[in-house]
């Protein structure tokens, strides 16, 4: 999709009103073009500062009486006939209620107190909801979301080729860094090929390899400056070996890159991948 296509879908996505192949597209279509993702920056702020901004206008207490007014004057409907005995209709239970509304007739004051208890304590709801969710790694659930995207878009490989001399030339000029491409096929894992995507606010290289009948997904993204100057010995961080929504994923650091790679195959197979890759990064594979 060209640019003029994708800016029908930008306000959508801003909104998050889009569906889930219009995500897809938009997204790969935002890892190749900084101006979109742009415009979608821009589109967020707006958002934001008309959520934050816009005046909110809060009804009067005459509207409220004349609403109240008519709601007394409410006829009962013919349905009261259908009814069970003794079982009050709509305009029963309002008359009912009549009495007892004055006494939580409460003034200005006390429905701004009442108004700043509840935004309180959806504040404290929503902190909490945030806290727990930040417990899994954002990364993870982003890598496992594009895996299963690519494969049900049938487009897991942007580049197709076994040669690493082939595919690692073809991210030049996609990325802002270079990512290492390595030949595991003498192991077991022959290269398929790779492809761009779009991970934790950039773009990214994955490498497609395969284990049999399974492909692995490998994400390749640069270190923070930060963490490069920490300079954390790699063979004191093996990879940790986790299942997220049925696919088990491998995550480790090394080099100044961050690895991820994700697969539906085993945990013991995936491990031996990961050895494989590292050994090869060692140079004790080629």
């Amino acid at each position: 999709m060209n640019c003029d296509e994708i800016g029908m879908l930008l306000q959508a996505c801003a909104d998050g009103e889009s569906g889930a192949g219009d995500t897809l597209r938009v997204e790969r279509h935002l890892a190749q073009c900084p101006e979109c993702r742009a415009r979608l920056a821009r589109l967020r702020e707006m958002r934001a500062a008309l959520r934050a901004h816009a005046p909110y206008h809060r009804a009067s207490p005459a509207l409220r009486m004349r609403v109240l007014a008519a709601l007394d004057a409410a006829p009962v409907d013919g349905a009261a006939a259908a009814r069970p005995r003794g079982t009050p209709g709509a305009a029963g239970w309002w008359r009912w209620w009549q009495p007892l509304r004055r006494h939580f007739a409460w003034g200005p004051a006390a429905n701004a107190a009442m108004a700043a208890v509840t935004v309180a304590a959806l504040g404290i709801g929503m902190a909490q909801y945030a806290l727990r969710d930040a417990a899994e790694p954002t990364v993870a659930r982003e890598v496992v979301s594009s895996h299963v995207r690519a494969l049900l878009s049938g487009h897991a490989i942007d580049v197709a080729s076994s040669d690493r001399h082939t595919v690692k030339p073809w991210f030049n000029g996609r990325l802002d860094y270079a990512p290492p491409v390595r030949d595991l096929a003498a192991q077991g894992f022959p290269l398929a090929g790779g492809r761009l995507d779009y991970v934790h606010g950039r773009a990214v290289a994955v490498l497609v390899y395969r284990d049999s009948q399974h492909p692995i997904d490998m994400f390749v993204l640069p270190l923070a400056d930060e963490k490069k100057a920490a300079g954390a010995d790699p063979a004191a961080l093996p990879p940790a070996i986790e299942s997220h929504q049925g696919y088990q994923l491998a995550r480790w650091e090394a080099d100044g890159m961050r690895y991820a790679a994700v697969t539906d195959a085993s945990a013991e197979d995936l491990l031996r991948f990961t050895q494989a890759w590292r050994a090869a990064a060692d140079g004790r594979a080629r």
